[in-house]
C-alpha cells in the first residue's frame, strides 16, 4: 500500500510539472515537444513501468480504437505511439487541473455527454486533427472489471461519417502494474499490441471487438 501511494504521488508530481512546463512554452514548438517527451517517459517510469509495443501502427492510420482501464493508459500510449496523438475523453478528469492544462495545451479532445450538440462538436474536433493519430476508447469509460466492456457507438460513428482509417490497439496488462482501484503498483512492462487496420464491412465494429477480446485474453 505504501509503495502504491509513493508511486501515485510521484506520478502526479510529474503530471503537475508537465502542466507548468507546457504552459511556459510555445505550443508544439521544439521545447514544448521536448518537455512532452521527457515528462511522458518520467510519468511512466514513476510507477515502475516500461512499455512494449507489438505490431505496427500504420503511418496513415487516422484513429486508434483502444481498450481503457486507467488514466495511465494515456501516458503509456503516448510513449508507445508517439507525441503526434490526440485523445478523446469525457469531461470530468480531463478538465481538472493538472491534467486539464495538458489537455488544453496539447489539444486533446473532450466530450461533454450532457451537451446535446456534443457529437457535432466531436466530429468537427476530429476533422481538425487530420494528420494526427486520434485515440478513442470505445467502451466510453474505464473498465472496472479488468475486461473489455461492450463498445458504445461513438467510435463507429466517427469512422464511418469521416471515412477514417481505423486500427484497433489492445492494452493487455496495465492493471497488473498500476491499479488505482485496488491501490496496487508493481514494476513491469505494459504490453500494447497493434492489430491490423480495419476493413469497413457491415459488421466491422462487432468484429474488432471480438478480435480485441481475443488478443486481450491471450
Amino acid at each position: 500500500m505504501f509503495s502504491f501511494y509513493l508511486k501515485k504521488y510521484s506520478m502526479y508530481v510529474f503530471i503537475a510539472a508537465e502542466s507548468v512546463a507546457l504552459s511556459l512554452c510555445k505550443r508544439h514548438g521544439a521545447m514544448f515537444n521536448r518537455f512532452r517527451q521527457f515528462f511522458v517517459v518520467r510519468i511512466v517510469r514513476s510507477v515502475g513501468a516500461r512499455v512494449n509495443l507489438t505490431g505496427t501502427i500504420d503511418a496513415d492510420t487516422d484513429i486508434l480504437i483502444v481498450n481503457h482501464q486507467s488514466m495511465f493508459d494515456i501516458f503509456s500510449l503516448e510513449e508507445a505511439v508517439g507525441l503526434d496523438t490526440r485523445f478523446i475523453g469525457r469531461t470530468g478528469i480531463m478538465d481538472k487541473w493538472p491534467v486539464s492544462r495538458i489537455v488544453d495545451r496539447v489539444g486533446h479532445i473532450t466530450v461533454d455527454q450532457k451537451d446535446s450538440r456534443a457529437i457535432i462538436k466531436l466530429l468537427k474536433d476530429v476533422k481538425i486533427c487530420k494528420g494526427k493519430k486520434v485515440i478513442i476508447f470505445p467502451e466510453g469509460t474505464r473498465s472496472q472489471s479488468g475486461k473489455i466492456e461492450p463498445f458504445e457507438a461513438g467510435a463507429k460513428l466517427l469512422v464511418e461519417k469521416l471515412k477514417l482509417k481505423a486500427q484497433p490497439v489492445v492494452i493487455k496488462n496495465i492493471l497488473d502494474i498500476y491499479n488505482e482501484s485496488d491501490k496496487t503498483a508493481t514494476s513491469g512492462t505494459i504490453e500494447i499490441e497493434a492489430l491490423p487496420a480495419v476493413t469497413i464491412t457491415d459488421n466491422w465494429y462487432e468484429d474488432i471487438q471480438q478480435q480485441m477480446n481475443k488478443t486481450f485474453s491471450k
